[in-house]
């Protein structure tokens, strides 16, 4: 407050601008507002210790010469016996036999139903197109003395001859036989149809 007083003082004897005595205030006040450095304090957080061996969880008998013996431990719970296994089987409830006799009624009649179903979508291989009965007997031979598992399926509708070879369910394995069949055959094709299921699991 002296210096603002002595400020005002010089301003009135010397009539300077009331924008120099505002600036001389503003800045004497925060000057005075600054705020004293003080030392700083440290804190050695290394140097915190304490005890917590009365919440430790204590496992079975512990010996005199190790460090923890030394510390007030909590009372340890009684060692039990594993129990043996129980063989026999539970009494199952009614209910639960119930709905098991009605599962193994629906799996039977599902599986009698698949036993009748004798055709699936499948592929089958077609090594012989034409009119000539000497060349689909030859192809038929061919066939049979270097791939035996395949089943060969020959049909008449005058005057052509077909015959397709093979029971396949996947197209990989039909793939893998056609490769073949084209090295002795050049004019084989692969084609969707209906196969035997059972013929289809002979082939490996």
């Amino acid at each position: 407050m002296a210096i603002l007083a002595f400020y005002l003082s010089m301003s009135m004897h010397y009539k300077v601008g009331g924008v120099f005595i505002l600036a001389v205030f503003i800045l004497s006040g925060c000057a005075g507002s600054r705020p004293v450095s003080s030392s700083r304090m440290t804190t050695d957080y290394n140097s915190y210790n304490e005890d917590l061996a009365s919440v430790r969880p204590v496992y079975g008998s512990t010996s005199t010469t190790s460090p923890v013996a030394s510390r007030p431990t909590a009372p340890a719970t009684p060692t039990t016996t594993p129990r043996k296994t129980d063989t026999r089987k539970p009494n199952a409830p009614i209910e639960a036999l119930h709905i098991n006799r009605r599962l193994d009624l629906v799996l039977d009649t599902i599986a009698t139903q698949n036993r009748t179903i004798r055709y699936a979508p499948g592929y089958r291989i077609q090594v012989y197109v034409g009119n000539q009965r000497q060349e689909v007997d030859g192809a038929k031979l061919l066939i049979s003395q270097n791939f035996p598992e395949l089943s060969p399926y020959l049909t008449y509708n005058q005057p052509t001859y077909k015959l397709k070879v093979g029971d396949f369910m996947r197209r990989l394995d039909a793939e893998r036989y056609y490769n073949s069949i084209r090295r002795l055959i050049a004019s084989a094709q692969l084609q969707p149809d209906k196969v035997d299921i059972r013929r289809s699991l002979l082939i490996k």
